[in-house]
This record gives C-alpha cells, sequence and structure tokens, in this order.
C-alpha cells in the first residue's frame, strides 16, 4: 500500500501498520530536485499491491509533520526510514538511484523461495501440477520445512504417496503442526484405498511367476493408479528391456512419464528408455 501521512491518519498508517509488515517512511519536498526523480523509483520499486511492505510518504512541507523528521534526526532530503513494531530499524538520507534503493529494501522483502512459496500456496488449489514444479524450485533455493511441507501437499494432491511419504519423513517434531497432521491423515487414507484385492491378487500371481510380462504391464498400472510410480515404471522398464515391443508396456512408459512431468524419478526414468533406444 502506498499512502501519504498527514496528522489524521498517522497513528493507523504508520504506528499499528508497522505491527504486522515493515513501513518505509519517505521524507520528501517538493522544493527538493532530488525528490522528484526519486519519488516516482521508490512507488514503483516498492507497489502498491506490496503485502511486505507499505510505502508512507512524508511531505516535510507540512509543518505539522515536520517534527516526525526532526525526532528521527534527519538531516537531509530526500529519506527512508524503516519502521517495524512501532519503531524505526534503519535510515537512509540523501538521493539514491535503483540500486541503492533495492539494497535499502531488500532485508525487508521476502526472497526468491519464499516468494515461489507463496505463488505454489496460491496456485496449489487449482493446478498443483504446476504448484509441484515451484516447489520443486523454492526447494533447490532453501530447503526449508515449509517448502518441504508444502511440496509433500503438491505430491499427494498429484497422487505421489512414495514421495509424499518421503517428504513427511524430513518434517522434525517442531514442524509437525496441523498441516503435517491434515497430510499425514489423507496419506493414511490414499494408501489405504491404493492397497485394493486386485493390486494384491496380481502381486501374489507375479511372484508366482516372476518371468510374466504380461503381469508386469497389468500390475504397473495399478501401481501408478495407486500413487507408486517409481513401482510401476521399474516394471515396464524390466518388460522393455525384455521386448521393446511388448504389448503396450511403451506406450503405457511414455504416458506416464509425460503425466509426471518435470519429477525427478521421471527425470532418471526417460533417461534408462533413452539408453534402451539409442
Amino acid at each position: 500500500m502506498i499512502v501519504d501521512i498527514n496528522v489524521q491518519n498517522f497513528q493507523q498508517a504508520l504506528v499499528q501498520a508497522s505491527m504486522s509488515k515493515t513501513v518505509v517512511i519517505y521524507f520528501h519536498a517538493q522544493q527538493v530536485p532530488e525528490c522528484q526523480s526519486m519519488t516516482p523509483l521508490l512507488e514503483r520499486l516498492i507497489g502498491a499491491d506490496s503485502t511486505h511492505i507499505d510505502l508512507a510518504k512524508v511531505d516535510v512541507a507540512d509543518p505539522q509533520l515536520q517534527s516526525l523528521a526532526v525526532q528521527l534526526g534527519l538531516q537531509a532530503l530526500p529519506a527512508m526510514v524503516a519502521f517495524k513494531d512501532g519503531q524505526p530499524v534503519d535510515v537512509l538520507e540523501g538521493p539514491q538511484d535503483e540500486e541503492g534503493i533495492k539494497v535499502f529494501l531488500q532485508p525487508y522483502q521476502p526472497n526468491e523461495a519464499d516468494q515461489l512459496l507463496a505463488q505454489a500456496k496460491q496456485t496449489l488449489g487449482q493446478d498443483p501440477q504446476a504448484a509441484y514444479g515451484l516447489l520443486q524450485q523454492a526447494r533447490t533455493l532453501e530447503d526449508s520445512p515449509a517448502i518441504r511441507l508444502c511440496l509433500a501437499e503438491a505430491a499427494l494432491a498429484l497422487n505421489k504417496l512414495e514421495e509424499t511419504k518421503q517428504l513427511l519423513t524430513t518434517i522434525g517434531m517442531a514442524d509437525q503442526d496441523s498441516q503435517y497432521q491434515h497430510i499425514l491423515a489423507r496419506l493414511q487414507l490414499a494408501e489405504e484405498a491404493a492397497d485394493s484385492p486386485e493390486l494384491r491378487e496380481l502381486e501374489q500371481k507375479l511372484a508366482a511367476t516372476p518371468d510374466s510380462l504380461e503381469l508386469k504391464e497389468e500390475l504397473a498400472v495399478l501401481y501408478f493408479q495407486a500413487g507408486r510410480q517409481e513401482e510401476a515404471l521399474q516394471l515396464l522398464i524390466e518388460v522393455l528391456q525384455q521386448d521393446l515391443a511388448f504389448g503396450e508396456a511403451k506406450k503405457r512408459f511414455l504416458d506416464m512419464l509425460t503425466t509426471m512431468g518435470a519429477d525427478p524419478v521421471a527425470s532418471r526414468y526417460r533417461r534408462k528408455l533413452y539408453s534402451m533406444l539409442y
């Protein structure tokens, strides 16, 4: 939010607002030439829709607001003061170029991993595959429990049960909050639903005749439907290693890889197929 400070909104726009986010107080004056170029630059860099920083503009030409600049001990214009929890935490005086403003704002803005996490949370309900990709990017930048937990939720939405289980094992006791418990409960229900009598029967048949390519292909389909993607791909790669043209094995294998997108497991098995073909 960008707001012009006056006597009436001072308490709400500065003090109260700083309790939930950083407020950058920008002291300027029409008669100071440097303010003419810096004001639009600062407005653009913070943005009117920022959820992390408010820009509160103070025109020191207003005699009722001059005391604020005096209280903060400011000596030059334009000036920026970072305000948090009702207290000034940083000051930068004098004209600044874009890079100087960015350096000043950086501690109060989310890093790239946090931005990806926030974007993934907004996307998860509508497009879990897109959210999954964003969270994988975020994890390469910062492998935090919050990112892993959200990644587990996205994996579960994509029926990646084994990956969901693995991710949950990385969450320590201190981070096992209500979101963790919710994902764990949903995972248990999904695993119970996936352990169908048909699947168990096929596993028993394959155990009795382990060289049956037909059974491996059938079981791979059920494994994939049950969220056991890696086991499904492993069975199909075994079929293709024996007979590259067997049944629908190659088509099913490629369809599974397409469905899994940029999943690291899919990438690994895609390389295995290419090594067989070329």
